[in-house]
């Protein structure tokens, strides 16, 4: 499978991966309204910011916020062999002074390390449950700034989120069978 960085400096940078039922990348349409939505409503991708993407997967999100003109970009990966292709791909696009890869399961990641970032990517396979979990524990380590966003990716018939709506600004939007929730702290 062919994936292309979408806009920036990277753009049109290509990757490739071998197939599998494991991976799922955000196709380009959906990377494509997640930057757009965050440049005209909630928080632009700038040189201060640190993108962190949970559950990497291909690695395509936290690539186009470097593309895009982020500081840093944190990749949280279980699976090794994914680890070392977005490695190697940072590495190809001379990237690796700007990020980190991180090959663990993302709980373990949210409960000891002290990671924080202006950004939060979420993408879980599908049928996971964790979504609350997850907001929880970034909440409890304070894993996002001041005025950061939370950026989840689900399937659009995904019922099962509940967020403190005193605590964020709420912004959804779908596009085809994927829901996008943007969390932004609110000033509080």
């Amino acid at each position: 499978m062919n994936i292309r960085i979408s806009a920036g400096i990277l753009k049109g940078s290509r990757m490739t991966f071998d197939k599998s039922s494991d991976l799922r990348p955000t196709m380009e349409s959906v990377r494509l309204a997640i930057f757009s939505m965050l440049d005209s409503r909630i928080q632009s991708i700038n040189e201060e910011s640190t993108f962190i993407d949970l559950y990497s997967g291909t690695g395509i999100m936290g690539l186009e916020a470097l593309s895009r003109g982020a500081k840093k970009a944190i990749f949280v990966e279980r699976n090794r062999t994914l680890c070392r292709k977005i490695s190697e791909n940072l590495d190809k696009l001379n990237m690796t002074n700007r990020s980190q890869v991180i090959c663990k399961s993302v709980m373990p990641i949210l409960n000891n390390t002290q990671i924080n970032g202006s950004h939060i990517f979420i993408d879980p396979p599908y049928n996971s449950k964790e979504y609350n979990k997850i907001l929880e524990q970034i909440e409890f380590k304070q894993i996002l700034n001041n005025n950061g966003v939370i950026i989840f990716e689900m399937r659009n018939k995904s019922f099962d989120f509940i967020y403190n709506n005193r605590l964020y600004d709420y912004y959804e939007r779908s596009k085809g069978d994927t829901k996008i929730i943007f969390l932004k702290k609110n000033g509080e």
